[in-house]
């Protein structure tokens, strides 16, 4: 299967997991030779101890770090490659600080994997951290670490990692996304990627039989994004349609109605129409509407 959908949705995920708790920087460059790091983010410290609803993610997110997604097993050429971006990105920030940082101060590379051998574990010296399946720290010197994603308990905290794994993991997780409540926005977001995924799959000349079975996966997630998506529309048309019903009746009654005030009308939420509609007898002048609806503009 080709990196490139993986690489797309694996960035777009971690952006709108993240972003909330700092910086994120997809394919932020390096010195030297033409490198990018996948992802690069940078806490906020004010909210550094608010990121429950990352699960697992939060506790690789508190500090700087690079995170390195590989849709297959990484080869120790690969993860070698991930350490040298990790150094030059390490150079770089002492240059920019103009002295040395201590370890604690510079960030930590994630490689996360859908699945990791135990040779390529023992080569680089990876151990459970803190006896935590799936989670594999290098010796300290190497700040670096990897996530073995088919190994991550099948548990709440791990869903949005497992949404990056392969095969009955990544299925696993595809169907407890589905049954997150349909208030969660993280839900939303995560199926609109991947859909986005399953539309850049069928973008290509040939699917193979990995990509199909993904397909197949990605079947009832189509449907329930479908779903939403007609729903949402449904949504919008109705307070479209009440929103324009409501600015009929104004302008019979005002006869000049401004245009920022239907403006106004119009991004209003559905509650908002339904007050909106019971309040327009009580208004005598176009002021007294204008004053309503910036006070119930501020409160949405």
């Amino acid at each position: 299967m080709t990196r490139q959908p993986f690489d797309e949705f694996s960035k777009q995920l971690f952006e709108v997991l993240l972003t909330p708790y700092g910086r994120v920087s997809v394919d932020r460059t390096v010195p030297g030779e033409s490198r990018r790091i996948d992802i690069y983010f940078e806490p906020t410290a004010s909210i550094m101890g608010d990121g429950t609803e990352l699960g697992r993610l939060a506790q690789f997110s508190f500090t700087p770090c690079l995170f390195e997604p590989y849709r297959n097993p990484p080869t120790s050429v690969e993860v070698r490659n991930c350490v040298l971006k990790l150094y030059l990105l390490h150079a770089e920030l002492h240059r920019a600080a103009g002295r040395t940082l201590t370890d604690a101060e510079l960030p930590q590379l994630w490689i996360l994997a859908s699945s990791a051998s135990d040779q390529l574990l023992s080569d680089f010296g990876g151990e459970l951290q803190n006896g935590e399946d799936g989670i594999y720290q290098f010796d300290r010197g190497w700040r670096s670490g990897i996530i073995s994603i088919a190994e991550l308990p099948t548990t709440e905290d791990t869903l949005w990692l497992r949404l990056l794994g392969k095969g009955t993991t990544q299925e696993q997780a595809i169907a407890e996304l589905l049954m997150l409540p349909e208030t969660n926005p993280k839900r939303a977001t995560a199926l609109d990627l991947l859909v986005r995924w399953r539309i850049n799959i069928e973008m290509t000349a040939t699917i193979d039989e990995e990509e199909g079975q993904f397909l197949m996966a990605l079947s009832q997630a189509y449907l329930e994004w479908e779903r939403q998506t007609e729903q949402r529309g449904r949504t919008q048309g109705e307070q479209r349609g009440k929103a324009a019903l409501i600015v009929m009746q104004l302008r019979s009654r005002f006869n000049d109605l401004p245009m920022t005030v239907e403006t106004q009308i119009e991004a209003l939420s559905a509650a908002g129409l339904d007050e909106l509609a019971i309040a327009v007898l009580n208004f005598g002048t176009v002021a007294e509407l204008e004053q309503w609806l910036q006070v119930h503009s501020e409160s949405n």
